[in-house]
């Protein structure tokens, strides 16, 4: 992704995911953005990260004022997400039969989100590779599966940063006994970050050792040049 559109995501970002408002602060038409979405599948999935990000955000904001005791925040939610359970002032039960769909149609959503990072995340790495002449078709399986771990990583770490993730569960005994327990998350995090670094490390390893300065060499320059990435 070039410069140009690197920066616009950048505007997207301090305009909180509000295309017009980063276009007029980046100096583009409104076109010339759809024209990326259309033509460029990295910069779409990228400017559709920064935007659920702000849903996230807002959400996050939204959970803070229930805790506070909001009751309209406590409404809101309840019409939206507690309308299976008859928060709804006419329920009507064909209204379940719609909420489904559009539960399946939200997971649809998210798997597509998905299938478009791992695919931006695989193609990232594959420039990567060919850039410093490490790239061969068999490595191809090996970039998708690495990318798959990158992605899975990824939304683990959003679930345990999340505000209402609690990284220690406690849990009452019949007897009255407390006990403290880690939640599942942290320990599937942790292991798909270890894979995460193998399947790294499959791809900066998979190249002739007569062209390798030394074992650690080539990995190193491909993992600063990742890292480096995501920092921007």
């Amino acid at each position: 992704m070039d410069s140009q559109k690197e920066t616009f995501i950048k505007h997207l970002i301090a305009a909180g995911g509000i295309i017009q408002s980063a276009c007029d602060s980046a100096g583009i038409p409104r076109s010339r953005y759809y024209s990326w979405r259309k033509k460029d599948p990295e910069f779409r999935t990228r400017a559709e990260e920064v935007q659920e990000m702000q849903i996230d955000f807002v959400e996050s904001k939204l959970i803070q004022q229930i805790k506070l005791g909001d009751t309209t925040a406590i409404i809101f939610y309840l019409k939206t997400k507690g309308r299976m359970r008859g928060y709804n002032e006419r329920y009507n039960p064909k209204d379940d039969d719609e909420s489904l769909l559009l539960a399946e149609e939200s997971e649809s959503v998210m798997r597509s989100n998905i299938a478009r990072r791992v695919k931006s995340k695989k193609a990232y790495l594959i420039k990567l590779l060919r850039e410093q002449g490490k790239y061969t078709e068999e490595l191809s399986m090996q970039a998708t599966v690495t990318a798959q771990l990158m992605v899975r990583t990824e939304v683990l770490a959003e679930e345990i940063l999340s505000d209402d993730h609690h990284a220690i569960e406690i849990e009452i005994s019949r007897e009255g006994n407390e006990r403290k327990s880690i939640n599942p998350k942290e320990r599937l995090y942790l292991e798909f970050a270890r894979q995460c670094q193998k399947a790294l490390q499959a791809l900066g390893m998979n190249v002739d050792a007569k062209e390798r300065k030394s074992d650690n060499d080539s990995f190193g320059e491909f993992l600063k040049d990742f890292n480096k990435s995501l920092e921007e």
